[in-house]
């Protein structure tokens, strides 16, 4: 009899791919428990109004920051369909062509995590993964807390900070790498 598996979902625009996108979603799985770790590099977020560096580019950045990664997977899925990218469309195929009983949970930043009523069917995403929150500079889990509360009501909140994950912060963020670029700024420390 073989036990069900759990695997972690950890998807973005990865544009450009920095140290946080590597270490923070490795130390929420093994906190989790989960046997596999799985990058999701989407074609366009539909929530977003920039536009990012070509695919082929972002998934070559992300191979060589995953390369000293060895759970690390990354799954092509919505690089290979034309975008718009729904994350419910990708945990239904995920969810298809794994074993019975495997478990999946959705890691993610505060910041998506308040706008989650935003997505498509966030309902069935809830029932096709749980979310990991992973807490993104300066949010507090209180802060979240508050934060949710004011968005969606107290039962809501409740239940996110639920799925908050206590790992450590860190101060990297995609954005602040093309700033950084574009300002003609070393960024060896955040990628």
């Amino acid at each position: 009899m073989s036990t069900a598996s759990t695997v972690a979902i950890f998807g973005g625009t990865f544009d450009p791919p920095q140290h946080a996108h590597v270490m923070l979603p490795r130390l929420v799985a093994r906190q989790l428990g989960c046997d596999r770790l799985v990058y999701v590099p989407t074609r366009a977020n539909p929530l977003k109004d920039h536009f990012p560096t070509p695919a082929h580019h972002r998934l070559a950045m992300l191979q060589l920051a995953l390369r000293d990664v060895p759970e690390a997977e990354i799954c092509t899925f919505e690089l290979d369909r034309p975008a718009p990218s729904y994350t419910v469309d990708t945990l239904e195929a995920l969810a298809a062509a794994a074993p019975a009983g495997t478990r999946f949970r959705l890691l993610m930043g505060s910041d998506s995590a308040l706008g989650f009523d935003r997505w498509r069917n966030p309902e069935r995403i809830l029932e096709l993964a749980t979310p990991a929150v992973m807490l993104r500079p300066p949010m507090t889990r209180e802060r979240f807390i508050e934060a949710m509360t004011a968005r969606a009501g107290a039962a809501t909140a409740r239940r996110w900070a639920d799925w908050v994950v206590d790992i450590p912060q860190r101060p990297e963020s995609a954005t602040a790498v093309r700033e950084g670029l574009a300002a003609g700024r070393s960024v060896d420390d955040l990628v």
